[in-house]
């Protein structure tokens, strides 16, 4: 709702914030919407892929449905941390009923570990990093930072915060070191 009405919530904030200077503040404002509505279309793509993956590698073992598996995955992948594992109930639950050995469930678990470890720890940082304007050590330390501070909502808005706040540090001098500490440059 934030991207649909940005123009309207950016006359807004100028006329609060800064309509001293309304080329700078606009310019910001832009710039961050322009990142946040990135960021969100990176999350949707990543947890796509993440779903195919998670879909065909299912199929390959064996499992009834996998594409509704995948799809599940995708879904509940925005949910950080606790979405995976849900995801992960029902097509860990079904090789028992299906498979008299072990071997399937042991597929199921080393697919989903295998490529929620590889998203979650290298390509989410690198690609919401480069994509943001942050570094993906900035990424990563943000998530812990603002989960500590607000839970489960701050690791949600961990990355649409700390990108907020280099925007504030390339346009605001007294804020240049925000730039300088969390920026890609």
């Amino acid at each position: 709702f934030i991207l649909l009405q940005k123009d309207d919530l950016r006359d807004r904030f100028v006329r609060l914030a800064g309509s001293g200077d309304m080329q700078r503040t606009t310019v910001a404002l832009d710039e961050a919407a322009t990142r946040l509505a990135r960021y969100l279309f990176l999350q949707t793509a990543i947890n796509a892929c993440f779903g195919i993956i998670i879909g065909a590698g299912l199929w390959l073992i064996g499992i009834p449905n996998a594409g509704l598996w995948g799809l599940i995955g995708m879904l509940f992948r925005f949910v950080p941390y606790v979405g995976v594992p849900l995801a992960f109930l029902f097509p860990a639950i079904l090789p028992v009923a299906v498979d008299p050995g072990w071997s399937m469930l042991a597929w199921v678990m080393v697919l989903y570990g295998g490529v929620e470890a590889t998203i979650g720890q290298a390509v989410e940082p690198f690609v919401y990093g480069r994509s943001m304007g942050l570094s993906a050590v900035a990424v990563v330390v943000a998530a812990v930072f603002w989960t500590w501070l607000w839970g489960p909502v701050g690791l949600l808005l961990s990355t649409p915060l700390t990108m907020c706040f280099v925007v504030l540090g390339r346009h605001i001098e007294g804020l240049k070191f925000l730039d300088v500490m969390l920026g890609d440059q």
